[in-house]
């Protein structure tokens, strides 16, 4: 049987990018039955350049302009609402494409019909569409460290990445999950939830030059971070537990509401595990004369080695713990 397909873009002053983005798809191998478009409020050329792109092309286009800035994760979430193909490509303004990323990914679904979401492999291209020699799982490991934020480490080894240009979702599953509840976006919503009503699968093959330059709306792309290479690790690592602690706390509600089943318990013991090892990493850096010993206690039963790089983690927790000592001085 074959699938319609609706890709779902969201636009917001995205002028300076879009147009290769645009031409990348009209050339795909398989052309979409729809392209979906909800602009945020763009306030240059972007909608003039969508409005052109539409008539030159044979599929369907439908732009919708918000009366309110909405935010990339409620804009995707309203945008991917209106698709009526019966596979969602969710598609951001300033990739590109390869050629065959719609029939690969859609061959998928064809074939397997116990399939939910499909990601793909991608590179990485800089502001000028040249390649940057980063891998893509190192860059990864660094800003977003898996095993210190509310996804699943041993689940991100299976599909190693979950941004939203990378998936392709059945619609089915779409009306499922969404509404999505805030603070989440909508690919670490289908990513998280997504187990519980069907099966993932990862094309490792890139697919798509995924575009990383100054203005991007994930914080993988902003200057000047390329320049601090693997040291990011260090501080990102507690960093991040830090940062998606309400995230966690959600995470887990949404969790323990959901029926019981082999990847929920799993899950909820590894959201437990790491509270207990990065709650003891907080506190030697924040309470170092007290809770110094904590640490030590951390490398003692291997937990820092669920980390690339134990005794430097270890290391930095002791470093941060020493400095925050110090008297801290009115601004």
């Amino acid at each position: 049987m074959k699938l319609t397909i609706s890709i779902a873009m969201c636009t917001y002053n995205g002028e300076r990018y879009l147009r290769e983005q645009l031409d990348s798809i009209a050339r795909q191998t398989r052309l979409p039955d729809e392209v979906v478009i909800g602009d945020d409020c763009s306030t240059d050329m972007t909608l003039e350049i969508l409005e052109n792109w539409a008539k030159s092309v044979t599929f369907n286009v439908r732009i919708t302009r918000n009366e309110v800035n909405l935010g990339y994760e409620k804009n995707f979430e309203q945008t991917m609402l209106r698709c009526r193909g019966d596979i969602l490509f969710p598609a951001d303004q300033d990739d590109v494409w390869l050629p065959e990323k719609l029939a690969e990914m859609v061959k998928v679904f064809e074939s397997e019909p116990e399939v939910g979401v499909v990601y793909c492999g991608r590179t990485l291209i800089d502001q000028d569409g040249k390649p940057l020699s980063e891998r893509v799982r190192e860059l990864y490991f660094n800003y977003h460290p898996t095993d210190a934020s509310y996804f699943l480490a041993d689940w991100e080894a299976e599909h190693p990445d979950c941004a939203g240009c990378m998936s392709a979702i059945r619609r089915t599953l779409v009306e499922k999950m969404f509404p999505f509840p805030k603070p989440w976006a909508h690919d670490t919503w289908v990513y998280t939830m997504a187990p519980f009503y069907t099966k993932l699968k990862t094309i490792h093959r890139p697919l798509m030059e995924f575009r990383r330059h100054t203005t991007n709306a994930s914080a993988l792309g902003r200057e000047p971070d390329w320049a601090n290479g693997r040291n990011v690790y260090y501080l990102t690592s507690v960093g991040q537990f830090r940062a998606h602690m309400l995230l966690r706390e959600d995470l887990r509600h949404q969790l323990e509401s959901r029926p019981d089943c082999e990847y929920k318990s799993h899950y909820l013991l590894y959201l437990a595990a790491q509270e207990l090892h990065f709650g003891n990493r907080v506190k030697v850096q924040d309470h170092f004369l007290t809770h110094f010993w904590l640490a030590v206690w951390e490398m003692v039963t291997g937990r820092y080695f669920q980390h690339q790089q134990p005794f430097m983690c270890f290391l930095f927790d002791i470093k941060e713990g020493i400095l925050n000592l110090r008297p801290k001085r009115d601004a």
